[in-house]
């Protein structure tokens, strides 16, 4: 840092997890920069995964699995076995709310330790280029005042629906929204829009306030997550043979390695579990084609595979299955009329040959899980971005264009000096940037990017996540 300059803070824009733990680890390396994380809720650190909610829905992933730090395994669980009074097995699924408890614990030490770093309950709506300082930025936020910084991290997470798009988006409200619930009677029909890890919350919360109507879950593939289970003891067979320039060798050969292993055996998952470090190298050397082609045939079916969920979860669905309080309907959305009180919903079958169905709701729930496509969320930073040209949506929708380093690209292809993307976003460029054990590498990795940039000292190489 040059002297006698005014020392600007550091910006991050949301307080869920990867901007927390981003602020966290800024802080560490930097104690004599002010930090502000920008967080619109009552508390930072939770974000939208990890707020308390009605009920106690589970972490789709063990204990072990969840720590902040990847040098830290146990972090976690040691701080669930104080918080619970007992020993927590690693292998086991803790409340999400226990979670959220955790993330703000952290938060609330590491501003014990570094005073400069900061929260502040706002909403930014705007940034602003420095015409006289390409390296610097003004923050807008939305009571009109403005703060000048040096630098931003844009972590605003999981926000929108990817059902947003849809002709009927209007007729359907959130499944992770308590008020969606409110005043539905117990003998009511339900449907449910998508068919994972969001509709087993979404089922969880009904069984929960007593709900006896039918409940129709649908999707076009009308596939369910599978469960989540222990590795096994069994050797993984070597990975460094999957050809990342072509997608369909790939696949079989994967296939072939996971039969392999099952017939040793060992169980599918251990397989899922040693390909996901490589997952992002695969998906950038694969060509834009093959791109295409796994988004459009192999994703439905990776997704239900590789995000797992608890067993308790699915036992609970798979119960009101066999009863026949939950119906799952494969097909497409057509329709939505109103009718009475309720709605009538048309789905197109998968087979042409079949007429379409017709299921009555009086109320519609969306569990599609977030939006990708940036395009489509309606937060006003992310609105103001686009506009500007310092964010641009990847070719596959998936996120935001970065560089390695964690920079936006702009709409002209040059890296927006002074914006760096962190959290979900980054699928567009890794495709694995959705939990906890990726996202807590690109936060400690942006931050050292920026502390080395700060005290013009080269940073440790991406390697561990790219």
């Amino acid at each position: 840092m040059k002297s006698g300059q005014p020392i600007l803070p550091i910006a991050i824009v949301g307080g869920g997890f990867s901007g927390t733990l981003t602020a966290i680890h800024l802080a560490k390396r930097l104690p004599d920069v002010p930090i502000i994380l920008f967080e619109e809720a009552s508390e930072a650190g939770p974000g939208l995964a990890y707020a308390a909610t009605a009920g106690e829905p589970l972490l789709n992933v063990v204990a072990g699995g969840m720590s902040a730090f990847k040098e830290e395994p146990d972090h976690f669980r040691k701080f669930a076995g104080v918080a619970l009074k007992r020993e927590v097995d690693a292998h086991e699924f803790l409340p999400r709310a226990l979670y959220g408890e955790y993330l703000k614990s952290l938060l609330r030490h590491s501003r014990e330790q570094h005073p400069l770093l900061q929260v502040r309950r706002a909403t930014v709506i705007d940034l602003v280029a420095c015409s006289e300082d390409p390296g610097r930025a003004t923050l807008v936020l939305k009571d009109g005042s403005t703060v000048e910084v040096s630098r931003v991290v844009l972590a605003t997470g999981n926000r929108g629906s990817s059902f947003r798009g849809s002709l009927w988006a209007a007729h359907v409200l959130p499944a992770r929204d308590a008020e969606s619930y409110k005043g539905l009677h117990p003998d009511a029909p339900v449907v449910i829009i998508g068919t994972a890890l969001s509709m087993v919350d979404a089922v969880a919360e009904l069984e929960r306030r007593g709900h006896r109507g039918p409940i129709h879950i649908t999707s076009r593939h009308g596939l369910l997550p599978q469960v989540a289970a222990p590795r096994t003891s069994v050797p993984v067979p070597e990975l460094d043979h999957l050809p990342d320039s072509n997608l369909r060798q790939s696949v079989r050969l994967f296939r072939k390695a996971i039969a392999t292993h099952e017939a040793a055996g060992g169980n599918w998952r251990d397989l899922f579990a040693a390909l996901r470090p490589s997952t992002p190298s695969l998906w950038q050397e694969f060509s834009q084609r093959d791109r295409q082609r796994f988004l459009r045939f192999i994703s439905p079916f990776w997704e239900v595979h590789r995000h797992q969920c608890a067993p308790q979860s699915r036992t609970l669905v798979d119960a009101l299955i066999a009863r026949g309080q939950v119906v799952l309907h494969r097909g497409s959305l057509v329709s939505v009329e109103r009718k009475g009180e309720g709605w009538s919903l048309q789905f197109a079958n998968r087979s042409h040959q079949l007429p379409n169905r017709t299921l009555e709701a009086a109320l519609i729930l969306d569990a599609t899980g977030p939006a990708r496509d940036i395009q489509t969320i309606r937060l006003p930073l992310v609105c103001n971005l686009l506009r500007r040209g310092f964010l641009t949506p990847d070719e596959h929708r998936l996120g935001a264009q970065t560089l390695p380093d964690y920079r936006a690209v702009q709409r002209d292809g040059r890296p927006t000096p002074w914006l760096h993307i962190v959290g979900p976003m980054l699928r567009a460029r890794y495709f694995e940037a959705t939990a906890v054990p990726e996202l807590r590498l690109h936060a400690a990795a942006l931050a050292a990017r920026i502390a080395g940039e700060i005290h013009r000292v080269e940073p440790a190489p991406l390697a561990a996540v790219a």
